[in-house]
């Protein structure tokens, strides 16, 4: 990376109070120049500044938080005793405020009265409040920032976990019994996803393992079938999960990476720990799949779930309209583009072949990885054979 001459490190501060992504490449430079005073120059600040975040990273990301400077034990904290009595107090009487907790305390034979802040602080912390959205809060909608992007430039990735669904378990269990299977499940249990940012069209694929060889098969599929109506996204976002970064070694690659950078145009990029809110496209269609499809499907096989999922896919991304995005569908959306070369694409460009990534996992190997995939051979047409 190369720094600005214009913009210093205190710079990137004042727009965001923890700039990971600034602090992780003034790392990197530092492996690269083995000088603490030329990283310095180079990103306009002290060196006492990059000592200290090239001392502090652990290899993961969120070494390079700040620290809290808080004291550990401060002297005016109240007792756990009236700790305990004030969250007793929110969980049994939820609706009632300072003025009650104070005569609640002094029935109690409290002997400290904490202040309506520490009052509130408490029960903040204790996730005890309900949190009311200002109105500008409730102002700031995404939706036009949005709409200046291309259908399918950006497309976040996920992984949703599903033994928490009582009627999809209890059907992969009476499938495991039923077949005496030797995995624990006798259907897929994690669901690979991946939603574009513009239109909202959603690709999904099942898996039985949770790991970083699946979520490069189901990238590699991804961005073949986008390649064959010749759309090459720009941004390919995930959060910090193992499946797709190396979580000791922020800075290393992975077969991930490896396969989302092959073409030389589509980067990968990592929300901020923590901010799930970053990934909000795909967590919703999480929660909506799960509402539709999960909790009221009969699948008695494998074969039979990978055609009502795709059937489903197939459905949200040509009939299911979007009242986010002014009430229509996936499809209609990729119709509305101002680019006609978007606006023509077929339709079958929403019919991705959903398949269970662990079946693939041979043909990924002979196909080409760890030297190249699929895609890297613009002659392949077909997929790996069902």
């Amino acid at each position: 990376m190369l720094a600005s001459n214009i913009l210093t490190y205190s710079d990137f501060l004042k727009d965001s109070k923890e700039p990971l992504e600034i602090r992780k490449a003034m790392v990197a430079r530092f492996k690269d120049l083995k000088s603490i005073t030329a990283v310095a120059l180079e990103f306009n600040t002290t060196r006492k500044t990059v000592r200290k975040w090239v001392g502090r990273f652990k290899g993961h990301i969120s070494s390079l938080k700040n620290h809290s400077k808080a004291p550990i034990t401060p002297h005016l904290q109240i007792k756990d005793e009236t700790r305990e009595l004030i969250i007793k107090f929110r969980k049994e009487r939820p609706s009632l405020g300072y003025c009650y907790v104070v005569s609640y305390l002094n029935q109690q034979g409290c002997t400290e009265i904490p202040s309506a802040a520490t009052v509130y602080a408490i029960w903040k912390k204790n996730r005890l409040l309900k949190r009311h959205y200002k109105k500008s809060e409730k102002k700031k909608d995404c939706r036009a920032i949005k709409q200046k992007y291309l259908a399918f430039e950006k497309i976040q990735i996920d992984v949703k976990e599903l033994t928490d669904i009582p009627n999809y378990l209890e059907q992969s269990l009476a499938l495991k019994k039923k077949k005496d299977l030797n995995r624990k499940y006798g259907l897929p249990m994690y669901q690979y996803t991946a939603r574009d940012l513009k239109t909202g069209a959603l690709f999904v694929s099942l898996a039985h393992e949770h790991t970083r060889h699946n979520s490069s098969i189901f990238v590699d599929m991804l961005l073949t079938h986008l390649k064959r109506f010749d759309v090459v996204p720009r941004t390919i976002q995930t959060d910090n999960g193992t499946e797709f970064v190396n979580t000791r070694d922020a800075l290393a690659d992975t077969l991930f990476k490896q396969v989302v950078r092959r073409n030389g145009i589509t980067r990968h990029k990592t929300i901020p720990p923590g901010a799930k809110t970053w990934q909000s496209e795909v967590e919703t269609s999480h929660w909506i799949i799960e509402k539709e499809l999960y909790d009221y499907v009969k699948a008695p096989n494998i074969g039979n779930l990978v055609k009502k999922m795709r059937a489903y896919q197939w459905g949200f991304n040509t009939l299911r309209k979007n009242g986010y995005r002014g009430d229509i569908t996936p499809l209609e959306s990729l119709r509305n583009e101002q680019n006609k070369n978007y606006a023509t694409l077929h339709k079958k460009i929403m019919d991705f072949p959903s398949c269970i990534l662990d079946k693939k996992f041979n043909q990924f190997i002979k196909a080409g990885y760890h030297v190249g995939l699929v895609t890297k051979n613009p002659l392949i047409k077909p997929y790996f054979s069902a």
